[in-house]
């Protein structure tokens, strides 16, 4: 039903301009590009790839083709599909990424109806354009590569523009309200089913399967250009409410239904940027509440209330003309208020399932136009983000991993 409004909306508003548009070449307008690229990763102890990087893996890749139309002066519509393999996660199942109608009515005020490419720090918009940032695998206490097929996109309605602040420089602006699809299998979905295992098994029970239906996402992001050159400041602010179901195992009763809530509340993040000359710094900062709330036995009962937290430092430094040297420092912690693991140990896991800390050093080389190649090196402790990608519980806290990608753009 959704979806259909969706829909609904996408082709009304194309209808209603469809009058206005004046295109006497349609073909100068039409734009078609993409991207594919081929990662190595091997890690030690632990895998970052589900069941497959500690061995060693060439199961991460992914190809993009994207289309676009300028219908008018102030018409676009566009989309892409996109095929990613991630070790079990997706299969380079095509899919459509993202894909919209966008009318730019001027410089400070447009309007998107679609699928839409989420606002959320300096990244997710060009997570999967490889020339657009520097690392092969990004700062995972921000992008965290399990929540990709969530987050990437929404579905329903933005608003954007860019303000002339005159003497204090420009602000960016996207505001969205709309919905998100979670896969089934989702390793955000296997996050709340251990969660909420370890209040059920104190009771005999055990969940054995979890889905989700999202009743509204919505949010914005707004980013400060200032004045002074290569100095910019964003904020981003979301929420989503959403409903879960799912299966209990009984010992007595066999299997009976068990209903439940998600709220991500208290979820901000803020970034700035400094480049002068072949430096730049980029940092963000991530809080996160999932409140989340099953209905057991007629009451409901709070399975997570912990704000996550996450940070990272990243400076690059390009020597030449094409290649680039990167270093980052990037920590996550499950619990903001427990450095130690307590909460996950309550859990049942190892006390470094709490925090994920990540030094990394990385090359990028840009052979020409179209092709780059990275190599970089991870050297973790703890599993705070990763351990949905590795069996329970991981065998190590200290960890590293080698990455090396291909990329090429069209």
């Amino acid at each position: 039903m959704k979806k259909a409004v969706l829909l609904f909306l996408f082709l009304g508003v194309t209808l209603m301009i469809a009058p206005a548009l004046r295109c006497e070449n349609i073909s100068d307008k039409i734009q078609f590009n993409g991207f594919l690229s081929q990662g190595y990763i091997y890690s030690t102890g632990n895998d970052f790839i589900p069941n497959s990087s500690k061995n060693g893996s060439f199961e991460m890749s992914e190809f993009g083709a994207t289309f676009s139309v300028d219908l008018s002066d102030k018409l676009h519509l566009g989309f892409q599909i996109f095929a990613r393999d991630f070790g079990p996660i997706e299969n380079h199942n095509i899919k459509l990424d993202w894909g919209y109608a966008d009318y730019r009515v001027s410089e400070a005020f447009g309007l998107r109806v679609g699928k839409v490419k989420t606002p959320v720090g300096f990244f997710n918009e060009v997570r999967d354009t490889d020339a657009l940032h520097p690392m092969a695998i990004l700062p995972q206490s921000i992008y965290d590569e399990s929540m990709r097929p969530v987050f990437v996109a929404y579905d329903g309605l933005g608003v954007y523009g860019s303000l002339d602040l005159k003497a204090i420089g420009e602000l960016d602006y996207h505001f969205f309200v709309g919905t998100v699809y979670h896969p089934e299998g989702a390793p955000h979905l296997l996050q709340i089913q251990v969660a909420s295992n370890a209040i059920l098994s104190q009771m005999g029970l055990s969940m054995t399967e979890i889905g989700m239906d999202t009743e509204i996402f919505c949010g914005g992001r707004v980013i400060w250009n200032t004045p002074l050159p290569g100095f910019r400041l964003g904020g981003t602010y979301t929420y989503l409410k959403g409903e879960m179901n799912s299966i209990v195992s009984h010992p007595l009763e066999g299997y009976f239904p068990l209903m439940g809530s998600m709220e991500l509340k208290n979820s901000f993040f803020l970034s700035g940027e400094f480049s002068i000359g072949d430096l730049t710094i980029i940092s963000e900062y991530m809080e996160l509440l999932p409140l989340i709330k099953m209905e057991m036995f007629g009451q409901m009962q709070e399975v997570s209330a912990e704000t996550m937290q996450g940070w990272y430092v990243m400076a690059s430094y390009m020597i030449g003309d094409r290649l680039t040297f990167t270093a980052l420092y990037d920590r996550f912690i499950t619990n903001k208020g427990d450095t130690t693991g307590q909460s996950s140990m309550a859990q049942g896991l190892p006390d470094y399932y709490g925090w994920q800390k990540d030094l990394a050093f990385g090359l990028r080389f840009d052979i020409n136009f179209n092709w780059t190649f990275k190599i970089e090196w991870h050297k973790i402790d703890g599993m705070g983000k990763s351990w949905v990608f590795s069996p329970v519980p991981a065998p190590e806290r200290k960890w590293n991993m080698f990455v090396a990608k291909f990329s090429f753009n069209f």
